[in-house]
C-alpha cells in the first residue's frame, strides 16, 4: 500500500477543511494510506477513518524546537514514505520537507497565492479572489499524482447524538458563535445579544453558544433559560452530534464556522476585516450566506487575511462590523428557514 505523508499543524479552522479533502483522495485511491500530522487537539475530529494515520505534533513539549521536529521526523519514517504532501507551509513544515527530502521522498507545497491577497487587500476590487482552501488542497495532491475530489459528508463518524439538545419538534435550534480570535473578526457581544432577543420574539428558541474552554466566561454572560452555553463543556464528537440538531448556525469568520459548515448546518457567517474572496468561505455554503458590509459604504475592507491586524480606522473603529446590523442577520435567518421549510 502507497503511504503519503500529510502535514497540516493549526490553525483548527485550517485543519478541518483538509477533512473532506483527504476523504475525497482516500475514496478514490483505495490503495493509498495518509499518515496525517497535526496537534494532538484536532486528533478526535480525524477518528475512525480506514486508511488515514493521525500523528500528533506536540510544539511545546516533545517536539519543541529543530531537535523535537526531528524527533518527529524519525517517528514518522517508520512509514515506508513515498513522498510528503506539505498543505501548510511554514517554518516547521519546510523542516520536515528537507528531512524527508534526503530520504528521497518527494516533496509537494501548498501556494499560498499572495501576491493575488495582497492585491485583494489594495484595491478591493469584485471579481478578484484566491481559490479556496480545499480546492487548493486538492491541487497538492494532484501535484502528487493523486486525484480526487471534495468529499460531500465529512465527520464520517461521530458519537450517538447528543442528549443536550431538547426533543421539542415546535422549537426552533440555532448555534451561534459569537467570539473569534481576532478582535476584528468579532461582531461584538453586544450585537449577538439583540440578535438573540429578536429570535426570541420571532420563534420559540433554544439557542446554544458555541466556543472553546477560554470563551465560557464571556459567553455566560449570554446564558439564560433558553440559551445554553456549551463552550468547552462536552467532547469534540460530542460537539459534532450536538451541531448537527441545530437548524440553523451563525457564527464569525472562526473554526465554529468551518465545524458547523463540514457537519452539514445551514452556516450564516458575519465578516469584519476579513473576507470569504480570500479563500476562507464556509464549505457547502451558498454565497449569500455570507455577510458582510456594503462595500460601498465600507471602503477599507478587507484590510487583513487573517484578522490580526488591529482597525485602523480611528474615525469610525470597527465599521465593518458595526454597520451589520442585528436585524439583518434576523432577516437571512428569516429566509433560510423559510427555504428550508418549502423543501
Amino acid at each position: 500500500m502507497n503511504s503519503i505523508l500529510v502535514l497540516r499543524l493549526s490553525s483548527m479552522g485550517d485543519v478541518l477543511l483538509t477533512l473532506p479533502v483527504m476523504l475525497g483522495i482516500l475514496s478514490n485511491n483505495p490503495d493509498l494510506q495518509l499518515v496525517f500530522v497535526t496537534r494532538k487537539k484536532f486528533i478526535p475530529y480525524f477518528s475512525g477513518i480506514d486508511r488515514l494515520i493521525v500523528i500528533p505534533f506536540d510544539p511545546e513539549g516533545l517536539h519543541k524546537g529543530l531537535p523535537g521536529l526531528w524527533r518527529l521526523f524519525r517517528d514518522i519514517r517508520r512509514y515506508p514514505l513515498r513522498s510528503v504532501v506539505d498543505l501548510h507551509g511554514i517554518l516547521r513544515t519546510w523542516l520536515l520537507d528537507a528531512f524527508f527530502l534526503l530520504t528521497g521522498c518527494r516533496i509537494y507545497r501548498i501556494r499560498k497565492h499572495r501576491k493575488l491577497r495582497r492585491k485583494i487587500l489594495k484595491h478591493k476590487k469584485d471579481g478578484m479572489s484566491v481559490p479556496h482552501t480545499v480546492t487548493r488542497y486538492l491541487k497538492v495532491f494532484e501535484k502528487a499524482g493523486l486525484t480526487g475530489k471534495v468529499s460531500g459528508s465529512a465527520f464520517p463518524s461521530t458519537n450517538d447524538p447528543t442528549p443536550i439538545a431538547s426533543t421539542n419538534i415546535d422549537v426552533i435550534r440555532i448555534g451561534i458563535a459569537p467570539i473569534s480570535k481576532h478582535r476584528t473578526k468579532n461582531w461584538g457581544l453586544k450585537n449577538v445579544w439583540e440578535l438573540i432577543s429578536l429570535l426570541r420574539l420571532k420563534y420559540s428558541v433554544e439557542i446554544h453558544l458555541f466556543g472553546g474552554l477560554e470563551d465560557q466566561p464571556v459567553l455566560n454572560s449570554l446564558a439564560g433559560p433558553d440559551v445554553f452555553n456549551d463552550a468547552g463543556f462536552i467532547d469534540p464528537l460530542d460537539e459534532i452530534s450536538l451541531i448537527r440538531t441545530m437548524d440553523l448556525f451563525v457564527s464569525m469568520d472562526s473554526a465554529n464556522m468551518h465545524l458547523a459548515a463540514l457537519a452539514g448546518v445551514a452556516t450564516v457567517s458575519i465578516w469584519g476585516a476579513t473576507d470569504p474572496r480570500l479563500g476562507f468561505a464556509p464549505l457547502y455554503q451558498p454565497d449569500e450566506y455570507a455577510l458582510y458590509a456594503d462595500p460601498t459604504d465600507v471602503v477599507c475592507r478587507p484590510c487583513s487575511v487573517y484578522g490580526e491586524i488591529p482597525c485602523r480606522r480611528s474615525d469610525a473603529p470597527m465599521i465593518c462590523m458595526n454597520s451589520i446590523k442585528p436585524e439583518q442577520v434576523l432577516n437571512k435567518i428569516i429566509e433560510i428557514l423559510l427555504l428550508a421549510d418549502k423543501n
